[in-house]
């Protein structure tokens, strides 16, 4: 009688699980469509504040992209003297098109 129990119990607790698992799934597709719309709205939001759009827009990032990394590598190969060089390259970029400081945040979620 026990082994029948315990094999009623893992019965149950199948179906449960599978249909947690569906629950989850669905939860997950749900999701990435919210995160994918989010996304697009998200770059309409910078396309209208800088009005600019396709490929102008990538274009502008891109290049804000690359002065970042201009950035960075000049802060680690000049330790000593990076103060001038990082005030310098902070000054050229409050003259650029992309500043964060109005747009909410972005949710970088793990998938």
């Amino acid at each position: 009688m026990a082994t029948t129990s315990i094999a009623d119990k893992l019965a149950k607790l199948e179906k449960k699980i599978a249909k947690r698992e569906k629950a989850i799934a669905e939860e997950q597709e749900q999701l990435n469509k919210e995160m994918e719309e989010y996304n697009k709205l998200y770059l309409m939001a910078l396309a209208d504040k800088f009005k600019l759009s396709g490929k102008d827009l990538f274009s502008a990032i891109e290049r804000e992209h690359e002065q970042l990394e201009k950035l960075r590598e000049g802060e680690q190969s000049d330790d000593t003297d990076s103060t001038s060089s990082v005030t310098d390259d902070e000054n050229k970029q409050d003259d650029t098109a992309v500043k964060h400081s109005s747009f909410p945040h972005s949710y970088s979620g793990g998938n």
